[in-house]
């Protein structure tokens, strides 16, 4: 678990990461504005796609920072409310997990869609219904069991999207990651 984290935190020392981290911070401020919606509610939301990837790609530490620095900066360009850092709290948490359970891992194996699936349904429950709907009920006043319900449903729809979109997305990432070979072109440039 240790090394995982410091493995994690070191790749912040590579230009690479930064460049990515950059580019992945910049998709998800604008997925973060689109949602499907069912009503007056958000029902699916696709902001979990850069974060996932920063797991995949550079582990929990990166994929924390990143998350985190997403929700402030959205909070930042577009404000609906006052800033609550309990949801700043999730996506921290949310990018951990991610790199907790994608990072560096052999993406052809069996077992990448085991992890993912583990992986979305422990943010599901732990994350989104337990956190997010105890920030909820504090933030809006409401109870706690009064606003689980609707969350459980709507957990129930985008668990099963965000974990096919997910297998889509990282299997291109990492296709297209070790093709263009950036562990050694971004990694052996010297000024």
């Amino acid at each position: 678990m240790f090394n995982l984290l410091k493995n994690s935190f070191l790749e912040l020392k590579k230009p690479k990461t930064i460049v990515i981290c950059g580019f992945l911070l910049a998709m998800s401020l604008i997925l973060n504005t689109q949602a499907i919606k069912l009503g007056n509610t958000k029902l699916i939301t696709f902001s979990f796609i850069a974060n996932s990837t920063a797991g995949f790609l550079f582990g929990p530490f990166v994929a924390g920072l990143l998350g985190g620095t997403t929700d402030v900066l959205t909070h930042m360009m577009s404000p609906k409310g006052n800033y609550f850092f309990g949801y700043t709290f999730n996506a921290i948490l949310g990018g951990v997990l991610y790199g907790m359970f994608l990072y560096r891992k052999i993406y052809g194996s069996k077992k990448i869609v085991l992890r993912i699936v583990i992986c979305k349904i422990l943010i599901s429950i732990f994350v989104n219904l337990i956190f997010g709907t105890l920030w909820t009920a504090m933030y809006a006043g409401k109870g706690f069991f009064v606003l689980l319900p609707a969350r459980i449903t709507s957990e129930l729809i985008t668990v099963p999207v965000h974990c096919i979109v997910m297998f889509i997305i990282l299997k291109t990432v990492n296709k297209v990651y070790y093709q263009l070979n950036f562990d050694n072109d971004f990694d052996n440039i010297k000024n």
